[in-house]
């Protein structure tokens, strides 16, 4: 043994070995926090030991068999010993001590101030695991059916995961954007802003069904939890697995479940596969928000539940469906919405009174409700109905969407801006607060960050056109008339849907072009609900105000349908003709939080009603009821900003006007255009050469001066829009407001 330990020596393995180890400790040590700060993955770390360890046994191997001499490499037994110098070994002690202490003070760097401690503890806690994204899940299968049933899984599961209450869940809609993504999950985890990821596969064969889930640190890419399920294709078993899949989560998350969570995670749907499939199919229609989609949806929702009645879901998904469709799309008499969403919203509360999709939307309709009434309660009942849909399942980023709408109503617009960041949150690639936030900083007077936004979401989702319009309008409201008409432009190029593209109308009429405006209205199919209305509206234009009101007549029968569209106009039309009885009737159907023989409350939203309302009444000989009208209206627009999406115009100038104030009125119109006015639109859709409001300014030179002026700059913009007609070409007019935003950001 002891001639064994010698010839070790002589060859020089214990050195070698002493000085390979001392090596070794270093590159582990610094490894084990340097690579993952890189976001290299564990098996890469893994790997990284196993090369450092075979590395040292290969080295001993050589140092037995080899030996370095003066003349080079050589076998050891070829080495004449005797010829050979006597080494000086007090250079390599030196390196072994000088290694030594080096891997001491990476050691004690590492350890002792705690730069390891504090790694290992970030990955310990995660800065807590506590978010997740469930990708869309693969479907391994030729069948495109199979591709919804994989929805269909990955739906549940997400819903599932969503009811736990400590896990921030991202939404359907964010993560269905990474469907066939080539990014990788780091790439995805930081985009979405998640510790962690699920990525699961679904292959239908037959009666039998496989099902894979990982769930996978973003950070790392390492495996925290997998499996596989292979069982016989049943409802009950689908809906066991997620359960199972779902608790397996929680519990590789260290994620507490309270009772009712863990009653929720047992929930089993529907008995249906047929039901399940269609629900999925709707829920992707839904989602797209299309006129098109929506009534297939809609179909999808009720076959769904023709098939199996106690589906709470898909009564809810019938709900929000005719909900959504008269709110984006007028495409559906109020009242028929309304009484479809009561029963169906109803229905999904019988079956499951702890449905959150349900209550929330229970809320929506109730504030549409609200929206048609503008009276009672009913903003109230929406809002108690978010919050418990928010108790229910704080992951339903629609509850936050719409419950800030809510706010946004009762003028508490710092509370809506905060509710849509924590949409945002759940949902970072979710449509719709990056719409309904421009038009929130608008009502604060901040228009570059409105802009800013509008141009965000543009970027985000290049193909929907709802942002375009936005931007139309709010350029609109800036007087920008030639840009504005560029984004409208663009967004009805988008869709066939007749009302995209609606603000060009706005446009036109102030350039007078009318038959361009006809050509707007004709797009309306006879079936569309809104096709009186557009025939209505261009009899407006043309001036013919008895046509106006004769187009409408159908309504007079329907006062919930499409109320809120047909009799402003039809009020309008009224008191040109100088039918003032007309006029306050129609004013009042539309707005009852103005009736006189209630509680006048003038809000942000009624205010020019309230105005055009005052002045019928004077006409009418109500003054004390005119004259509370028009001291509302002032204090509302106070508060508001004079431009944007939700300035008030020149109101001002009316409220003046009507008051018998003819020089204020004046200078607060001269105030307006040096501020940035520059509009011929002076109340709702008509003109300032057709306002009644401010018949006692005409006879004004500086009246007319100021028409001129407006004219002026009007037919300038016209002259822009033509030359981007002529050449189809609408892009020098879109990028005026890109770089404003960057000349913005620059100062």
């Amino acid at each position: 043994m002891d001639s064994f330990f010698s010839e070790l020596r002589r060859r020089n393995v214990l050195r070698l070995a002493a000085t390979y180890a001392l090596v070794a400790w270093i590159l582990i040590e610094a490894g084990s926090v340097l690579l993952p700060t890189f976001g290299v993955p564990e098996w890469f770390f893994r790997a990284y030991v196993i090369v450092i360890f075979v590395g040292f046994v290969a080295s001993l191997v050589l140092a037995w068999v080899f030996e370095i001499t003066p003349d080079g490499v050589k076998l050891d037994s070829e080495v004449d010993r005797k010829a050979q110098p006597k080494r000086d070994r007090s250079r390599s002690n030196a390196v072994i001590i000088a290694l030594l202490a080096l891997a001491l003070g990476v050691s004690i760097t590492f350890n002792v101030t705690g730069i390891r401690s504090q790694h290992e503890e970030a990955l310990a806690t995660g800065a807590v695991m506590d978010s997740i994204a469930v990708l869309p899940f693969t479907s391994r299968s030729s069948d495109p059916d199979n591709l919804y049933f994989a929805d269909g899984i990955h739906d549940d599961l997400l819903a599932r995961l969503a009811d736990i209450g400590s896990l921030r869940v991202i939404s359907r809609t964010s993560v269905n954007e990474y469907r066939d993504t080539t990014k990788n999950l780091r790439e995805i985890g930081a985009e979405l802003g998640v510790d962690t990821v699920v990525e699961g596969a679904v292959q239908r064969v037959g009666s039998q069904v496989r099902i894979t889930v990982q769930l996978i640190n973003a950070q790392t890419d390492e495996h925290i939890w997998a499996e596989a399920y292979d069982r016989e294709l049943t409802v009950s078993n689908l809906f066991h697995i997620q359960s199972d899949i779902s608790s397996q989560i929680a519990t590789a998350l260290s994620a507490a479940l309270s009772p009712e969570e863990e009653i929720r995670l047992a929930v089993v749907p529907t008995e249906s596969l047929e039901a399940l499939s269609l629900y999925t199919a709707a829920r992707n229609n839904l989602y797209l928000r299309r006129f098109d989609t929506l009534l297939e949806a809609r179909e999808q929702f009720e076959r769904a539940i023709e098939i199996d009645p106690n589906y709470a879901q898909a009564h809810a998904g019938l709900a929000e469906t005719v909900l959504v469709t008269l709110t984006n799309h007028n495409a559906i008499p109020l009242e028929e919405a309304t009484t479809i969403a009561e029963n169906a919203v109803a229905r999904a509360l019988e079956i499951d009174d702890q449905l959150a999709e349900a209550h929330a939307v229970q809320g929506l309709l109730e504030f549409s409700r609200h929206k048609v009434d503008k009276t009672g309660d009913a903003h109230l009942r929406a809002a108690a109905a978010y919050e418990r849909a928010i108790a229910l399942n704080p992951n339903l980023a629609n509850a936050y969407v719409w419950y800030a709408t809510v706010h946004e109503t009762q003028g508490d617009l710092q509370a809506a801006i905060d509710l849509l960041t924590t949409a945002m949150e759940i949902d970072p690639l979710g449509r719709i607060p990056y719409l309904n936030l421009p038009n929130f900083y608008s009502m604060l007077g901040k228009q570059d960050k409105a802009i800013q936004l509008l141009l965000k979401s543009i970027a985000i989702f290049p193909d929907w056109p709802s942002p375009y319009e936005s931007m139309a309008e709010h350029l609109m409201s800036l007087g920008r008339l030639d840009e504005a008409l560029a984004w409208s432009h663009a967004a009805a190029a988008m869709t066939d849907d007749p009302m995209v593209g609606k603000d060009s109308v706005r446009v036109y009429i102030e350039f007078g072009e009318s038959e361009k405006i006809k050509g707007f209205t004709s797009r309306f199919p006879q079936d569309h609900p809104i096709y009186p209305i557009g025939e209505g509206f261009t009899r407006f234009m043309e001036n013919d105000f008895e046509g106006t009101i004769e187009a409408l007549a159908q309504f007079d029968e329907l006062p919930e349908a499409q109320g809120q569209i047909a009799f402003p106009l039809i009020a309008i039309a009224a008191a040109i003709l100088e039918d003032y009885d007309m006029a306050r009737e129609y004013l009042i159907r539309a707005n009852p939080m103005l009736a006189s023989d209630t509680n006048i409350n003038v809000t942000r939203y009624n205010y020019e009603a309230a105005i055009l309302l005052a002045f019928v009444n004077r006409n009418l000989g109500r003054e004390r009821e005119a004259s509370e009208l028009l001291s509302q209206a002032w204090n509302v627009i106070q508060d508001m900003p004079r431009f944007g999406i939700a300035g008030y115009g020149i109101s001002d100038v009316h409220v003046l006007a009507v008051q018998g104030r003819k020089d204020a009125a004046l200078d607060a119109l001269r105030d307006a255009i040096d501020g940035g006015f520059v509009s011929l639109m002076s109340f709702e859709i008509w003109t300032l050469d057709q306002d009644i409001l401010i018949d006692n300014l005409r006879d004004d030179p500086r009246f007319e001066a100021m028409r001129d002026e407006l004219h002026g700059l009007i037919e300038a913009m016209r002259d822009n829009v033509h030359r981007a007609e002529e050449t189809d070409d609408w892009s020098e007019l879109q990028n005026r407001v890109r770089n404003q935003v960057v000349a913005a950001a620059r100062t």
